[in-house]
């Protein structure tokens, strides 16, 4: 079982000790890959500052993203959450109608949004080999680390 009351409060601090966005997530990210089990990568989308309706890999810890390509919003996932502003749980990627593969040993994800004065301005993906892997207590932790995202990006 995951402490995310102790995530929560490491997340905390990294806030408050790191000026630098980029530096943050990167500690975030690193923290919350290697301290829960099966989150096999654990990555940051960020809205691109050249076209506001479109995201762009940030900082990823774990087996790797497609660094090159810009996600729409609306398309996959994570364009999804970008576009409507919630969480999204996929317990079988292979059953996910609109879903842009990121790598091919993927099993389950889940992505949350990040906001900046009220739009979505970032994102948290996290992708599982391990099928339904995200629990109700997973989505609760992360959406509080999240939350301590809220302006901050």
């Amino acid at each position: 079982m995951t402490d995310f009351a102790r995530l929560i409060e490491d997340v905390s601090g990294i806030i408050d000790q790191e000026y630098m966005v980029v530096t943050r997530l990167e500690r975030i990210a690193a923290l919350l890959h290697d301290k829960v089990e099966d989150y096999n990568c654990v990555a940051f989308f960020l809205v691109d500052p050249d076209n506001q309706h479109q995201l762009i890999l940030g900082p990823q810890i774990g087996h790797g993203l497609d660094p090159s390509g810009a996600i729409l919003f609306g398309q996959g996932l994570c364009g999804q959450v970008a576009e409507r502003g919630i969480t999204m749980v996929v317990d079988d990627v292979t059953q996910e109608l609109n879903y842009v593969p990121d790598h091919t040993a993927t099993k389950s994800e889940i992505v949350l949004p990040i906001f900046r004065n009220g739009q979505v301005m970032a994102e948290l993906l996290i992708n599982s080999l391990k099928p339904a892997r995200f629990s109700s207590e997973d989505q609760l932790g992360l959406e509080e680390i999240c939350l301590l995202l809220t302006d901050q990006i």
